[in-house]
């Protein structure tokens, strides 16, 4: 979290690249639209889940390796508040089965394009658990943040 400004550009079609945080809201937002497109061209859904897809993939592998690199934030937060290692090793562990999953169904997405036939609302409900869970992780990140560094630690706020 401290450090994920570190990370590489993700591409937004803008002319400013996002990075950390701008480019995890990024991917959750492009996430919840594809999820809540109009479903009327299968195909034309699909292909916008599957960008959609991709990019979570790729935001969460740059998070993972800024996150968990050695003195990358988790290490940090680690260093500046012991009391929080298991829920440091929770995050920690959130991440890879996150993008096994985005680049799993990516990939059903994908064959299913190739095949001619998407399945829509398997496609979305699965997407819509994996956003939540998505969702999740990085709430839980910015709550270790804030309990790592902003908390005041004097039982007053």
């Amino acid at each position: 979290m401290v450090t994920e400004h570190l990370e590489r550009a993700a591409d937004s079609g803008s002319e400013t690249p996002l990075r950390g945080h701008a480019a995890l809201h990024h991917a959750r937002e492009t996430m919840d639209a594809a999820i809540v497109a109009s479903g009327l061209d299968a195909m034309g859904w699909a292909q916008g889940l599957h960008a959609a897809l991709d990019e979570l993939a790729d935001i969460l592998r740059r998070h993972q390796e800024a996150s968990e690199r050695p003195g990358g934030s988790l290490d940090q937060m680690a260093e500046a508040q012991p009391r929080l290692t298991s829920r440091i090793e929770q995050s920690r562990s959130e991440h890879e089965p996150l993008i096994e999953r985005a680049e799993a169904l990516r990939d059903t997405v994908a064959e299913q394009i190739a095949a001619g036939h998407v399945d829509i609302n398997p496609l979305r409900r699965d997407a819509g658990r994996l956003q939540s869970d998505f969702r999740e992780h990085i709430a839980a990140g910015v709550e270790l943040t804030y309990e790592a560094y902003d908390r005041d630690m004097g039982g007053e706020g």
